[in-house]
């Protein structure tokens, strides 16, 4: 339809100007001197219609003329850009597929062959990383220098591959100060602050770890669980570091939060210190109340054995007979009463706890306590045949 209406369109125009031309009787007068030249008005239309085109088509030609060494010259770079990312494609697909070497040649040519800064630092990082996962360090860090040398000490995709890759070489000092530096850039990324948490813990400094967990904990890039398990750790090693007295410690442990005092491996660590510094009683209610939180029968074993006298054992026994009433079937329950017992010198509560402690679970640690008793008691043969069950749970 739209062919026919322009074959219509030009036999009318075509027409239209034969009519013209027939009618037309006029004539164009150019005066030259000392020439002087009259032709009919149509030809004189037809010329200077040819003398545009003709015009037009000359100026065109030298233009295309003329821009042929740019056209060139992109058409140079498009095919340069492709090639460039065809060999990104490729190493990258080896990178993953763990063919490191070939990852690491293709990125290193489309690193050579790359057409602007982004595919620059992009073949550039991948080199970087494919030269560290064979351990090639001294061209992984030629790789780090020719991206800071062209994209500058501020490029934060180098700073965070240098951080992360420094911290898995165990380079400490430069993962520092690339994440130092990465971090003025953009100081709330989080990935950043990922990187850090694992270098401060590597680092053993409990205190940058807690602030770092909290600043992560708020942005929602740690869950709950992650991050108490990384709290627990972070003051068990303050703990460590930093020995305390009594006063400091109580200090030291109001600070805590109520959550993570309770926790039972931070309150056997809080209450080893304490038994350390003399203060069993301390000692006692820092396990009682982790106990009594959430029920913990590994804390039993260290609550029975902190070593107390008189009424402060008495309280002590009182308690995890309280406990009894609840859980009749922990044999680590059964076992610390039997220890609180002998420890009291009640050998006959103490034997029946013993018993029942070995009733419900026979273990090596049982039967060497009852045997212990049974000595004390002089009941030779039956203590004899506790140590040899002792020594048989020990040994299998």
């Amino acid at each position: 339809m739209r062919f026919l209406i322009w074959f219509i369109g030009l036999f009318s125009l075509a027409v239209g100007l034969t009519l013209f031309a027939q009618v037309n009787s006029g004539y164009a007068l150019i005066f030259l001197p000392p020439w002087r030249l009259e032709i009919s008005l149509n030809i004189f239309i037809l010329l200077l219609i040819g003398s545009v085109i003709v015009l037009y088509l000359g100026l065109r030609m030298l233009a295309e003329l003329g821009g042929l060494p740019e056209r060139v010259r992109r058409y140079r770079l498009r095919q340069q850009e492709i090639a460039s990312v065809q060999l990104e494609r490729d190493a990258r697909t080896a990178f993953y597929e763990g063919r490191f070497q070939r990852s690491e040649r293709l990125a290193s040519e489309a690193f050579a062959a790359s057409p602007n800064d982004a595919a620059y630092a992009v073949n550039g990082l991948l080199a970087a990383r494919a030269a560290h996962s064979i351990r090639d360090y001294a061209k992984r860090d030629a790789y780090f220098e020719q991206l800071q040398t062209r994209l500058g000490g501020q490029h934060l995709a180098t700073l965070m591959s240098m951080a992360e890759l420094y911290l898995d070489e165990r380079r400490y000092n430069e993962a520092s100060q690339a994440i130092a530096a990465a971090r003025e850039i953009n100081p709330k990324l989080t990935a950043a602050m990922k990187i850090e948490l694992r270098l401060r813990q590597r680092e053993r400094n409990p205190d940058a770890v807690l602030k770092l967990v909290e600043q992560l904990t708020r942005s929602d890039a740690l869950d709950a669980e992650q991050a108490n398990h990384i709290r627990i750790a972070a003051y068990q090693q303050q703990l460590r570091q930093h020995p305390m007295s009594v006063r400091e410690l109580k200090d030291w442990s109001r600070k805590v939060p109520e959550a993570e005092r309770l926790n039972p491996q931070l309150a056997a660590s809080i209450a080893a210190q304490y038994q350390e510094q003399g203060e069993p009683t301390l000692a006692r209610d820092t396990l009682a109340a982790a106990i009594d939180a959430e029920w913990n029968s590994e804390l039993l074993e260290q609550y029975g054995l902190l070593g107390l006298r008189a009424e402060a054992l008495t309280a002590q026994l009182q308690q995890a007979e309280q406990w009894l009433k609840q859980h009749p079937n922990d044999h680590r329950l059964l076992l610390t009463l039997g220890r609180l017992c002998y420890q009291r010198e009640l050998w006959g509560k103490a034997q029946t706890y013993l018993e029942a402690s070995i009733a419900v679970k026979p273990t090596a640690i049982a039967h060497a306590e009852l045997a212990r008793l049974l000595d004390q008691l002089e009941h030779t043969e039956e203590a004899n045949l506790h140590y040899r069950a002792s020594l048989s749970i020990a040994l299998s």
